[in-house]
């Protein structure tokens, strides 16, 4: 070849660099940008079929993008592993034409599809900084065979290749990090709205609550529920084993079974044991619950409970305050499960207190320390009324914080007995 024809393919080659830039830059779109790739490169090189493969370096595997002539569903791999996983390791292309005598070629493809392997060019895509980011190789050059004037062509393209692959995997990244987002944010606006709304009606009791989940979706739960045409009323707290949507939807569950149960006319125990069978059966025993339910009954001003290894309730009266503590284990963590019920007889001014044990954890870790069940009863002493607790013990947590937003989800439900 003289030096003008030399100098002639090296100006197509050249001008087909820019038209691929300028193509591959054409859309974000991943899948479409990975088949622009490989139809390029397989046009411009000459070969039969090409594929396109991922690096995920974080988790040490590729998986392809595109892969012609075998369909849409993707190939994976370990770095390291066949052809295409010693290029990714290695960062250098290979050139075989003779793939079958290779012992890294894995040859079911072929028989899978009845497409038979010639000659194999495997190429790392690098960006400006040399850092890989997908892996090309393309099948049975149409002439002699593939060549290292491939491979540096192939260099000269892998540039604005490895650049715009870049930039589809960020914005596809964005786009998908934009959707979850609005898919928590509704998440948490469905939980808010799952929360009672009024808590005014419960005969006999002054009742508030202080929510302030750590993270969009929380895993706590409260509840006030009527269990008998306003002759009984459920008070229902439960703090779901994690964090965030899982433990969210867990909290979903627990809900609905409770307020499915509302018209039980079998004892609180027992209603407790069904539903800690039914949360086992969902998900033995990888998601569990602390639970408590408060049955209130305001004719006879009497309070039966059932704490599911959950915090102890605090019951503020004529000074002192007790603690009414666990009757059995979490619910949801072992099948079969017995749990004891307590009951009492309550006076007008009597406060009772449910909480998370994100209350009397917070600061746990940090220099202030945990806030401790010992502070927390002393600001139930000292409270005149549901209202007056909450507002208290929120700007106590606050200050105990220093403003720090809390690391697990603070719930309270505060109950006053009213006289009358």
């Amino acid at each position: 070849m003289s030096r003008l024809d030399e100098l002639g393919a090296r100006l197509q080659r050249l001008q087909a660099v820019v038209d691929a830039s300028v193509l591959v830059n054409s859309t974000l779109d991943l899948r479409r940008l990975a088949e622009h790739v490989v139809d390029i490169a397989t046009r411009l090189i000459d070969a039969e079929r090409g594929s396109l493969f991922l690096v995920d370096t974080a988790a040490g595997t590729l998986s392809s993008l595109v892969a012609q002539g075998i369909g849409r569903t993707p190939l994976r791999l370990s770095i390291g592993d066949g052809i295409v996983g010693a290029v990714a390791a290695s960062g250098e292309a290979e050139i075989l034409n003779d793939p079958y005598a290779d012992a890294r070629f894995d040859p079911g493809v072929d028989h899978a599809t009845g497409f038979r392997t010639r000659s194999l060019l495997t190429v790392p895509v690098s960006d400006r900084e040399g850092t890989l980011v997908a892996v090309l190789q393309l099948l049975n050059h149409r002439g002699a065979g593939f060549t290292e004037d491939d491979v540096a062509f192939l260099g000269e393209l892998g540039v604005p290749f490895a650049i715009a692959l870049t930039t589809a995997r960020l914005h596809r990244d964005i786009v998908a990090r934009e959707r979850m987002g609005e898919e928590l944010r509704l998440a948490a606006e469905i939980q808010r709205t799952l929360r009672p709304r009024n808590l005014d009606g419960i005969s006999g009791l002054e009742v508030e609550a202080l929510v302030r989940p750590c993270l969009e979706v929380g895993g706590d739960y409260y509840d006030v529920i009527p269990a008998g045409s306003g002759r009984r009323w459920w008070l229902v707290m439960a703090d779901i084993s994690g964090k965030g949507v899982s433990a969210g939807l867990i909290a979903s569950n627990v809900q609905a079974y409770m307020w499915s149960r509302r018209a039980d006319r079998r004892s609180l125990s027992r209603v407790v044991e069904e539903g800690n069978d039914l949360l086992y059966q969902l998900t033995r025993g990888r998601k569990y619950a602390t639970l408590v339910v408060l049955e209130w009954r305001p004719a006879q001003r009497c309070l039966t409970w059932v704490n599911a290894g959950h915090p102890p309730v605090m019951l503020a009266r004529a000074g002192a305050v007790d603690r009414l503590g666990a009757t059995g284990r979490p619910i949801g963590l072992l099948p079969d499960q017995h749990y004891e019920a307590g009951s009492l007889v309550l006076e007008p001014g009597d406060l009772l207190v449910l909480y998370t044990d994100g209350v009397h954890e917070a600061g746990m870790g940090s220099a202030s320390g945990e806030y401790g069940l010992e502070r927390l009863a002393g600001c139930v002493a000292t409270a005149s009324s549901a209202l007056d607790l909450v507002g208290r013990l929120s700007l106590d947590l606050a200050a105990h914080l220093e403003e720090r937003p809390p690391d697990d989800d603070v719930t309270v439900l505060c109950a006053r007995v009213l006289a009358g």
